[in-house]
């Protein structure tokens, strides 16, 4: 090998040294994927089941005999979200039922749908201030069995969630009142004309043990004149102890699933326990019936149901 012919040599391995050396320490750029951005759901809701062994509402026994199911559905669509004074405005959609398979109470035979002994529908919205959230609504109380008169009221539901200031043993506390339109969801004597309004507090406080919540809502019902028999405004109170369970087996993309079980203790006024089941009755028609039992002031009410949350 000649000196010219080494040389080039020489000079082309130190190119390819330093070439490869210099792509070496050159990184690799790898193409990432963007990070998809889950948005969250503007809608929300639940659906669910109970199985109740009594049916009582706003202190007033509707039904103590046989089976009672109990199904609902909610609805709740954001429609405003802010940072001003009101943090966002809701609108909630729901219905409830209630059907019986003892169809001794009312005007059983005269309908094609004999069991289904209520039907609610309400519409409302929700505005959420800080940690109050104010909810008037509007709410039908219809029974398809024709079991009582058509009722509409108004309403408004106002809560607290008081979780900062207590913690662990926040009350949650609520008060709610309606002012019947048209017909009363009361108990009130035939031919008096006052619709009345019907008053609720309540605290619900809980408290969670892994996939257990276990919760002891209290809640006690007024009425003004014309809504309970006999112009009383005592209407109830009641002690509950709620229990439920998540279902955290069951896959994400199917929703909150849960059970629940509870107990609740009523004591009521006297005279809640004969509801008017006459023709005409302003309210519910009634637990004191042939065969239906004459309900004693001090009710312990057993249920249990299923529920998925989205």
């Amino acid at each position: 090998m000649n000196k010219q012919t080494t040389v080039t040599f020489a000079a082309l391995a130190a190119a390819c040294f330093a070439g490869s050396s210099a792509f070496a320490g050159t990184p690799v750029r790898v193409s990432k994927q963007p990070k998809e951005v889950l948005q969250e759901s503007c809608i929300t809701g639940n659906i669910g089941l109970n199985v109740t062994s009594n049916y009582i509402r706003q202190g007033i026994v509707q039904e103590n005999q046989g089976l009672i199911l109990q199904p609902y559905a909610d609805l709740h669509f954001r429609i405003y979200q802010g940072s001003g004074p009101i943090n966002s405005i809701v609108a909630d959609i729901g219905i409830w039922n209630s059907i019986h398979d003892n169809n001794r109470v009312g005007r059983p035979g005269r309908v094609g749908t004999p069991n289904w002994f209520e039907f609610d529908f309400t519409a409302g919205l929700t505005f959420n201030i800080d940690k109050l959230a104010l909810s008037p609504y509007f709410r039908t109380y219809e029974s398809p069995a024709g079991r009582f008169r058509n009722t509409y009221v108004i309403g408004t539901r106002i809560s607290y969630d008081d979780s900062d200031l207590l913690g662990a043993f926040a009350l949650h506390p609520y008060v709610r009142a309606e002012l019947n339109l048209e017909g009363s969801t009361g108990n009130s004597q035939p031919g008096n004309l006052a619709n009345g309004q019907y008053y609720e507090v309540g605290v619900a406080p809980a408290h969670s043990y892994g996939d257990l919540t276990l919760s002891l809502p209290v809640t006690a019902g007024f009425g003004s004149g014309g809504f309970y028999l006999g112009n009383r405004g005592f209407g109830f109170i009641a002690v509950g102890l709620d229990a439920s369970y998540a279902l955290n087996f069951v896959p994400a993309c199917l929703g909150k699933w849960s059970v629940n079980s509870g107990v609740t203790y009523y004591y009521l006024n006297g005279r809640n326990n004969t509801v008017a089941s006459r023709s005409g009755a302003a309210g519910f028609g009634p637990a004191f019936t042939p065969g239906n039992g004459l309900a004693d002031n001090n009710q312990l009410v057993f249920s249990g149901g299923l529920k998925v949350a989205f």
